[in-house]
């Protein structure tokens, strides 16, 4: 390529068209770049909203005094549905196959019962499980009271039992009232929100650092000495290859941010304010691509350490768990160690909090300096392997 005659604005724009022509004849880099981060907030998104519906596995061939109200207990929750299962063994097997989502076995031995719980390895059955032991603590304090009665008063169990449930109908009952804040459908389009705003700040970093092999490739195979060779000068070149990078985040972003809009509805809150936090991500992705691509020896290495790297970063500050559920500690070192922290935070306050542009400028301000550093020691050490 030819530079003469051309401005350095021209050589910027031309080495920027290159490598984004470069990127998009690999059909590979459309499924990442696409594909998979819309799959991924697809996948969330499905996941979270609507109720859970169990399917309760029950192991008890003799029902007690004590196991029969809890078999019952269990039955009025609209979201159980209760399976008859015939061993413990068997039991076992579907709750590990996930054909049921968990069970108990109700053991009877003399006047004793022995209740065991089967649970998934996910911990998807807590809620379920402290209904479960609620229900076997009420059992067992009214056989307790039984007892007593009985004991008490000589009479027969039977006889007891039967006082014991007049008693407990006669007793004026007792009303808890649940109150939301929020509807419903508000509280899940805002977990689709935080989470597709993790999913936002990962893949533009992700992106932009995997991206750093391009670079890599055009230095090894001498592209960038043939440029500076026609001439086209130094500061042209990084700056196309920072504009072609800048450009790949930004294009991330919007992929992500309209993606979920499409699938989703979901609401972004302050469109100003998560623009310019995306602008920032992208210039902190685009340095981090840049130092990578030119300090980089094989495309293997690149490779590997871009893929660790945003991975690690993003779980640390929360791209895959909101901040809002890390111990204080970690917050720290999250808001130290990682650019997505700064993000992320200022995400949630955008979507959970009402927040504006006005209250996250910070953020955007830190991610800017970031960014900013990052491509200026990106840049002096690519214009170095070029004079």
């Amino acid at each position: 390529m030819s530079a003469t005659g051309h401005s350095p604005l021209g050589a910027v724009l031309a080495i920027t068209r290159a490598d984004l022509r470069r990127l998009f004849a690999d059909r590979s880099n459309l499924f990442f770049l696409v594909v998979l981060p819309l799959l991924i907030v697809f996948a969330l998104g499905m996941a979270i909203g609507g109720t859970t519906d169990y399917r309760v596995g029950v192991v008890d061939d003799a029902p007690s005094q004590l196991s029969r109200p809890v078999l019952q207990r269990m039955r009025e929750l609209s979201t159980v549905t209760i399976v008859r299962v015939g061993s413990s063994g068997a039991l076992r097997d579907d709750v590990a196959r996930r054909t049921l989502d968990a069970g108990w076995v109700a053991e009877h031995e003399d006047d004793t019962t022995t209740f065991r719980w089967y649970s998934p390895n996910t911990g998807d059955d807590l809620e379920l499980r402290a209904v479960f032991n609620a229900a076997v603590e009420e059992a067992g304090v009214r056989e307790r009271v039984v007892g007593v009665v009985a004991d008490s008063t000589g009479a027969d169990a039977g006889t007891a039992r039967a006082a014991v449930e007049q008693a407990a109908a006669a007793t004026p009952s007792i009303e808890v009232s649940t109150v939301e804040v929020g509807e419903s459908g508000e509280v899940v389009a805002s977990i689709r929100s935080v989470l597709a705003a993790g999913e936002l700040s990962l893949f533009i970093f992700l992106t932009s650092l995997l991206g750093a092999s391009y670079l890599l490739t055009t230095r090894q195979l001498g592209v960038t000495r043939r440029m500076r060779a026609a001439p086209v000068p130094v500061a042209a070149i990084v700056g196309g290859e920072a504009l072609a990078r800048f450009t790949v985040a930004l294009l991330q972003a919007a992929i992500v941010y309209v993606g979920s809009i499409v699938l989703f509805r979901v609401d972004w809150g302050s469109p100003p304010a998560v623009v310019l936090l995306c602008v920032g991500m992208s210039l902190v992705g685009t340095g981090g691509a840049m130092l990578l691509g030119t300090l980089g020896r094989s495309q293997q290495q690149v490779g590997a350490i871009g893929l660790l790297l945003s991975l690690v970063l993003g779980a640390l500050g929360g791209s895959m768990q909101p901040l809002e559920f890390f111990p204080d500690s970690l917050r720290r070192v999250a808001f130290l160690a990682t650019p997505h922290a700064w993000m992320n935070d200022a995400m949630w306050r955008i979507l959970v909090d009402d927040a504006g542009l006005a209250d996250v400028w910070q953020a955007i301000a830190v991610l800017a300096g970031a960014g900013t550093v990052l491509l200026a020691l990106a840049s002096w050490a690519l214009a170095r392997t070029l004079r």
